[in-house]
């Protein structure tokens, strides 16, 4: 039997997006035989830590939590002989160079304009692409923080987020706002509780020409996917979403099946956990893998971003990824 280990790690300050703000994050770690898997727990999808410790030192008769299963699932894959990707790349066949792979980096809702539009300033100059998390519950102040993002940094590529903080009608009213500002998409605008029906009136009201729209919490696996085509032009793939490694590599396959583009995101997780979600970045339209620095006590090495923003990954076999010395 692998080990089970329950970890906190903690931010090096709160980070605030439409579902509430956090300042840590804890994250389940199955090691044993030289391997390693993580995987994070999110508050909105309510899943107990304990219980998910329960089931990994049972015998699985019963389901698991998409933590524990995601964890348990990486910890047989570092025990692979190869890198993971070369293994996606069978199945996927073959992607983008890793030398032309950039990442992005997301910032979290901002009170302090003038300090956001610093930090926007700073971050663009190592990152190409910046995502803008929006969804105050202001849409005055949502418009401001694109507003003020674009004049920052005018020439990155920008993308928001509103992790489902806008009715259909408010998103419909903020993408006519939005549309001037140059962003490339808007992600999850709509509550996925809403459900598919939202979509479908989204795409009923907005305009003909609007902003590219993507899902993320709408698009936990790839059948979710499919049930989406038509009504987005993109979804965000994340392990966790699907509970397992294997589950990303079917949400880009089918999103690619129906033409969608494909960003690659990841919680709040250590190195450990975003090196993993890394080796699905060759087939991704956007990489969103920067969870691991927001933390104050990452105690893992694995993907880092040279000095323009481009994904570099660690040499080794499996994830990857090793423990800081």
């Amino acid at each position: 039997m692998p080990e089970v280990e329950l970890k906190t790690l903690h931010l090096t300050e709160p980070f605030r997006i439409a579902h509430g703000s956090s300042s840590t994050r804890q994250v389940v770690r199955v090691h044993g035989n030289g391997a390693i898997g993580e995987a994070p727990f999110v508050p909105y999808y309510g899943e107990s830590p304990e219980a998910t410790v329960t089931w990994l030192n049972g015998t699985h008769d019963q389901p698991g939590t998409r933590s524990g299963s995601l964890a348990l699932d990486l910890w047989h894959l570092d025990q692979t002989r190869v890198p993971m990707w070369q293994s996606v790349e069978k199945i996927l066949g073959p992607g983008k160079p890793w030398e032309q792979i950039y990442a992005c980096r997301s910032l979290g809702i901002p009170t302090d304009l003038a300090a956001f539009a610093e930090r926007v300033r700073e971050t663009a100059r190592q990152f190409r692409v910046l995502k803008l998390k929006l969804g105050s519950g202001d849409l005055d102040h949502d418009t401001a923080i694109v507003v003020t993002a674009r004049d920052a940094a005018p020439h990155a590529t920008l993308f928001a987020d509103v992790n489902g903080g806008w009715s259909v009608d408010q998103t419909v009213q903020m993408l006519g706002r939005l549309s001037p500002h140059g962003l490339v998409l808007l992600e999850q605008p709509v509550h996925h509780h809403l459900g598919i029906e939202a979509w479908v009136e989204l795409k009923a009201k907005a305009p003909a020409h609007s902003l590219p729209l993507y899902a993320d919490e709408s698009a936990q696996n790839a059948a979710d996917v499919s049930l989406l085509a038509g009504l987005v032009q993109g979804v965000n793939v994340k392990l966790l979403k699907c509970g397992h490694f294997g589950g990303g590599i079917e949400m880009i396959a089918t999103a690619r099946q129906h033409g969608l583009g494909v960003i690659l995101g990841c919680m709040i997780e250590s190195s450990l956990g975003t090196t993993a979600a890394a080796h699905l970045a060759p087939w991704a339209d956007y990489v969103d893998l920067d969870g691991h620095l927001y933390l104050a006590d990452d105690d893992y090495t694995g993907i880092t971003f040279d000095g323009e923003g481009r994904v570099v990954m660690p040499q080794g076999c499996g994830i990857g990824a090793r423990p800081r010395t």
